[in-house]
């Protein structure tokens, strides 16, 4: 492994392959994505601060969802197009492609906001979840669902399962 590729599999992109795929997560985080228009990728980086106890201030939370913006509008025009193509056979492999593209974009997002590092050089506001719940534009219901999942996510860990 290369030390670019090694950087690529930090800690955060860790716990977002594991996170992403505990019960029910995917579902929400996409949902969330298509009706509130949250940032899945912050919603993972934000997951992974609140399972650390690492709290979030508003700042860095804007300096984060800038630093992804660029990445961000490419991102959503591969999702576009590979949506646009799902279902289509002659277009499998295509399909295919842009969704290893997507996946490639998205672990590359989380390498930027690892680099953050959520520390004392910023001031905190709370919570990564309250912090990133009100930034996303969540309503009360689903960051209370969000809540749930992260809590079980937890337990589970804690208990091996």
């Amino acid at each position: 492994m290369t030390q670019t590729e090694d950087h690529l599999h930090n800690p955060l992109w860790r716990f977002a392959l594991e996170f992403y795929g505990y019960p029910g997560v995917q579902e929400w985080m996409l949902r969330s994505q298509d009706e509130f228009g949250a940032d899945v990728c912050l919603l993972l980086w934000a997951s992974y601060l609140q399972c650390e106890g690492v709290p979030l201030g508003q700042e860095l939370w804007e300096v984060a969802d800038r630093r992804l913006a660029p990445r961000r509008r490419m991102l959503k025009s591969v999702r576009r197009l590979r949506r646009r193509l799902k279902g289509w056979p002659r277009a499998q492999r295509l399909y295919e492609r842009l969704k290893a593209m997507e996946i490639r974009m998205e672990q590359r997002q989380l390498q930027a906001l690892w680099g953050l590092r959520a520390d004392d050089r910023w001031p905190s506001d709370g919570a990564a979840l309250e912090v990133a719940a009100r930034a996303s534009n969540l309503p009360a219901k689903e960051k209370a669902r969000w809540a749930g999942l992260l809590e079980h996510f937890n337990v589970d860990r804690v208990i091996g399962r």
